[in-house]
């Protein structure tokens, strides 16, 4: 992984606005500024991008919320980098919304064509990309900043882990996480096989179970078929018997079926007869009715003359009335306009009087306005003021709360050391001889002392500096809750700010208006004399007036009598039912004759009826006669038919019992060729499980892992001690123990470092800073060379943030000489130093200072 370039948003102290970090612009350079100024800040950016976390974000509950800028609501980095020939990109934001937040993570690809457009490589979620991408460099956190990136205060991570957890180190590094995925799938595999086995074999077990009743179910088969055979026989002559009662029982079940047609017959007759009776009786009173009807022949026609006379009288009136109200219609109509036209023109009036009013009133309002707005315009001057002082408090409150923030962390920071320092105090005395707790050396009580003494040493300089920093917290404080209450009272000064702006522009409108009403109020006076004329002289809707004189006039020459054509409606009105009785004397004389001879018809159709129900009561007595046979016949056959149900009943079960036992037998022959095939599967899968067992061994821990680790430990040795000779002057040398022997006996995996010099083999605890420095920066080195050439990774970057305080001059020089010698090593190696006497050492140099205002900031320079 080549950095190209770093892009922050209000990450830690850098805010918006800020230039992306050019990698492209240097092989190595030394990041430098006073502390606190945003050096490490960067470093957490790029692991944030890349990871998810950032060294100042590791022991926070809501990491991503302790990153983000104070006073901001979101953040983003983006990170571009190389990688074996292909350019990618990473955008990794952060934002919050009241009480809830969100994250977004993208990863993309440069597309190796013309245009050079990113394309996306982004999951369906932030956990599936950050599994991408750290497929993609085949690294994680934990390794980079244990190998390639040095943290701040961290130089001496891989030399104080415990051997276990250097080995896990080394076996990240060498990408033996691979053997354990081929381990793991090997047991996999194993299980699989295993289950088979298991299977298999239970299965044989059946088959020998079931195989051994073979001749059994053989014998049982040729015995129940002969009973088979017997039973069937007996079934076959009982079914001939009662076929015979069934169809002896059917015929007379029809005869029954006959017997109750005929009663249903003989029931419909005797309805049909009286209906008959009915129909007579019927016809007789309508003969009657009509006679009645026939004898009133001369009142009926009389009636009938005198309704068509005044029928038509009344007609002739009702054309006249309808005429009449014609007319009546337009004279409501042309009424109706002509007082619309005067009440339209009275309504004018009214309107043009009452805006004539209304301008009264706006003109006298805008005097009044005038002096408001002044008092306004001098009420909002004051406004402006308590704003600009409110922004000044507001950037005061700003740098305070970085200021406490960043103390609160220091304390917090040297809060831990003291707990670390007190566990392995407490370690110490729980061993008072023996192996060291910490690094499983050998004490003796002056070493131990010794070591007591300088823990307790700095839990006291921690204390002291805590104590500063908590007065330091303190006044920080107090000023800021100063600067908050003056806040609070700007603020409530400008509440009504909208307000005063608001009365200001109603002010401005409402005196333009009355400058426009008072030119209007002029010819509104005019106007309404000239209405209030034409009212009085009733100088409007002159057609209409003409033309309602005239439909008078044509009312009175229609010649209509009202009270004539009432007495003619009567009259109708009495001699309304003349037409229907007319009607009713035709239909009598028409149809008198046709129904006295269809009474005869009837009086004939009845006396036939009576003759065929007889003849179908004398069929009905016959077939009853017939029918006393069948409940002799039902009972004799459900006899029968019980003997043969049980005949069946017994078949069928011998027939299911055989049914049994030859699928039984069928499937004993099968399960022996089946038993042949099994035999032949379990011999191949134990084989299999055999070679899987040895598969599991030799990609375990102790298999081909310890022996990549074993053989790559003089290479770790060398690359140190090179390094190491360069800074010590050839005073010191590390070696790297993988076994280590027992006092019970044997020996034990292990990874211990053994560092000697002219006083022989020492504890690392017992080395001074400087010179454990050294030795950290010197395995620290090597294991980052490591990881540039391991198989797969390309990791070409190097990274240290680590103080160079502890180094004399001369050291400092040795130094920075051991890092130009490894340069050629790495593609990017980037030093960040607050130290005067660095900052000229490298090409290049990265320049970060803090201004309260936008945050944090850099410059590239070059020596």
């Amino acid at each position: 992984m080549i950095p190209v370039k770093l892009a922050l948003k209000n990450f830690l102290s850098y805010g918006e606005d800020v230039p992306p970090l050019d990698f492209t612009q240097f092989h190595i350079a030394c990041l430098s500024g006073h502390n606190g100024q945003g050096k490490s800040a960067l470093l957490d950016a790029l692991t944030w991008a890349v990871w998810g976390e950032g060294r100042k974000a590791s022991q926070e509950k809501k990491a991503d919320s302790s990153l983000l800028r104070i006073g901001q609501k979101d953040m983003q980095v983006e990170f571009v980098f190389d990688l074996e020939g292909d350019r990618y990109r990473i955008i990794r934001d952060y934002s919050i919304t009241g009480k809830s937040s969100r994250s977004g993570l993208e990863f993309q690809v440069r597309e190796q064509k013309e245009n050079n457009e990113y394309v996306s490589l982004t999951g369906s979620s932030i956990r599936k990309t950050q599994e991408k991408i750290t497929k993609t460099l085949r690294i994680d956190y934990q390794t980079f900043i244990n190998s390639a990136f040095i943290l701040q205060g961290r130089i001496d991570e891989f030399s104080r882990k415990s051997a276990r957890e250097r080995k896990e180190i080394l076996s990240e590094i060498l990408g033996l996480s691979r053997y354990d995925e081929l381990a793991n799938l090997a047991k996999s595999h194993l299980r699989e096989i295993n289950n088979i086995i298991m299977t298999k074999e239970s299965r044989l077990e059946y088959i020998y179970q079931e195989t051994a009743n073979l001749d059994f179910y053989k014998e049982k088969i040729k015995e129940l078929s002969e009973s088979y055979k017997e039973i069937s026989q007996k079934i076959k002559t009982e079914e001939v018997k009662v076929g015979k009662l069934k169809e002896a029982i059917n015929i007379l079940k029809h005869k029954s079926e006959q017997c109750d047609e005929l009663e249903s017959r003989i029931e419909q007759q005797r309805q049909e007869i009286m209906r008959g009776q009915k129909e007579i009786e019927l016809r007789k009173k309508e003969i009657v009715d009509c006679q009645r009807i026939i004898s009133q022949k001369e009142k009926v026609l009389n009636d009938f003359k005198n309704y068509q006379k005044f029928n038509a009288e009344n007609n002739e009136f009702s054309r006249k009335l309808q005429q009449i109200r014609k007319i009546e219609e337009e004279k409501v109509l042309t009424q109706r306009r002509v007082e619309n036209e005067r009440a339209d023109l009275e309504v004018e009036v009214r309107n043009k009087k009452d805006r004539y009013k209304d301008l009264e009133v706006k003109v006298e309002q805008g005097t009044k306005n005038r002096v408001k707005i002044l008092e306004l315009e001098k009420k909002m001057e004051e406004i402006k003021l308590f704003e600009e002082q409110r922004e000044e408090i507001r950037q005061k409150g700003s740098e305070l709360n970085i200021k406490i923030n960043s103390i609160k962390g220091q304390i917090e920071r040297l809060e831990k050391d003291n707990k670390d320092n007190q566990e392995k105090l407490r370690l110490l005395r729980e061993n008072p001889e023996g192996e060291c707790p910490l690094c499983e050396a050998k004490l003796n009580s002056e070493r131990k002392r010794k070591i007591e003494d300088n823990i307790n040493k700095e839990i006291g300089l921690n204390l002291k500096r805590i104590e500063k920093l908590k007065k330091g917290a303190e006044e920080s404080s107090k000023q800021r809750d100063r600067l908050a209450e003056k806040w609070r009272e700007i603020n409530q000064r400008l509440k009504d700010k909208d307000i005063w702006q608001k009365k200001l522009s109603k002010a401005h409108f409402e005196y333009e208006e009355s400058k426009q009403a008072a030119k209007l109020m002029v010819g509104l006076q005019g106007e309404i004399k000239k209405i209030e004329k034409t009212i009085r002289e009733k100088d409007y809707a002159l057609e209409g007036q003409k033309r309602l004189k005239e439909l008078e006039e044509q009312i009175k020459n229609i010649g209509y009598d009202e009270e004539r054509h009432r007495k003619l409606n009567r009259k109708i009105e009495e001699l309304s039912n003349a037409p229907l009785e007319k009607a009713k004397l035709e239909e009598a004389e028409k149809k008198i004759n046709s129904l006295r001879d269809g009474l005869s018809e009837l009086k004939e159709n009845y006396q036939q009826k009576e003759l065929y129900l007889k003849d179908l009561e004398k069929k009905k007595e016959k077939i009853r006669g017939e029918l006393k046979e069948l409940p002799s016949l039902k009972e004799k056959l459900v006899q029968e038919e019980q003997i043969l149900n049980s005949g069946q009943t017994l078949k069928d079960k011998i027939l299911e019992e055989r049914g049994g036992y030859q699928s039984k037998f069928d499937q004993c022959l099968k399960l022996g060729k089946e038993k042949k095939k099994i035999d032949k599967e379990l011999e191949k899968s134990k084989k299999e499980q055999n070679i899987y067992e040895k598969l599991i061994v030799a990609f375990g821990k102790n298999g081909i892992q310890a022996l990549i680790i074993e053989n790559v430990l003089p290479e770790i040795e060398e690359e140190a001690n090179d390094l190491l000779a360069k800074l010590t002057n050839n005073g010191t040398q590390i070696s790297i123990e993988s076994l280590r022997d027992l006092k019970s006996g044997g020996i034990k995996e292990t990874l211990d470092i053994k560092i000697s010099d002219e006083l022989g083999i020492r504890d690392y605890e017992l080395y001074s800073g400087g010179e454990a420095f050294r030795i950290d920066f010197s395995l620290r080195i090597a294991l980052s060379k490591l990881l540039t050439r391991r198989a797969g990774t390309k990791l070409r970057t190097l990274v240290m943030d680590e103080g160079f305080g502890t180094q004399d001059e001369e050291g400092i020089d040795n130094l920075v000489q051991a890092i130009q010698s490894i340069s050629e090593d790495f593609d990017k190696i980037l030093v960040i130093t607050h130290l005067e006497s660095l900052k000229d050492a490298f090409p290049v140099r990265i320049e970060v200072t803090k201004l309260p205002e936008v945050g944090s900031r850099f410059e590239i320079i070059k020596n």
